[in-house]
């Protein structure tokens, strides 16, 4: 996983501050191989939620 672009990923579309993670998980599909990061996140400034899919590539 490329950590810096997944950071960036983190920042709130509101304030700009970094949001927290609430929940993560990696899917990996079996018939493609494909992985998806599932994530939730959360702004304690603005107080939002923010479900968040990546699909990750090797």
């Amino acid at each position: 996983m490329d950590s810096e672009y997944l950071s960036y990923l983190l920042k709130c579309p509101s304030c700009g501050r970094t949001m927290d993670v609430a929940n993560q998980f990696l899917r990996v599909d079996q018939l493609s191989g494909r992985k998806t990061l599932e994530r939730t996140l959360y702004c304690k400034q603005c107080n939002i939620k923010i479900r968040q899919y990546v699909q990750l590539h090797e």
